[in-house]
């Protein structure tokens, strides 16, 4: 009896909480995304592109971008910590690839920057990393 007793607590227990759980990526986006520029170096068309696949599916042109400056924001239907940044520099094209998207998780509803500089070892390399804005969409 104590076991049917212990079942019928239980039972609804668990289909409380299954039923509570959102699946991890319904909410997925939109995500706006700005560009801050934390190089000495202008930044010429800014290419940005934050589908899974780089097909372009979801990508924008931010334009130009001065030293220590940053960029309006643009709402994408996706975006994770890394997309795939194209930035031109004194005439010499950048590219930052994402390695791969396997354990990216989607960044979610909300504003967030990319933080973009350069590293001038033997060569300029592009680096970049994402902040949370921390305000709420409009």
């Amino acid at each position: 009896m104590k076991k049917n007793g212990f079942l019928l607590f239980l039972i609804p227990v668990l289909l409380l909480t299954v039923s509570s759980c959102k699946k991890w990526d319904e909410e997925s986006g939109p995500t706006d995304i700005r560009i801050r520029n934390l190089s000495p170096h202008l930044f010429k068309d800014i290419y940005v592109d934050t589908s899974e696949d780089l097909s372009g599916s979801d990508e924008f042109d931010f334009g130009d971008l001065g030293p220590s400056q940053e960029t309006e924001y643009h709402r994408f239907k996706k975006a994770y910590r890394q997309a795939l940044l194209k930035i031109t520099i004194d005439g010499t094209p950048y590219t930052f690839t994402p390695v791969s998207y396997t354990y990216e998780v989607y960044l979610g509803r909300g504003k967030f920057t990319y933080e973009v500089w350069t590293e001038e070892t033997g060569g300029m390399k592009l680096n970049m990393r994402v902040g949370d804005d921390k305000y709420p969409l409009d």
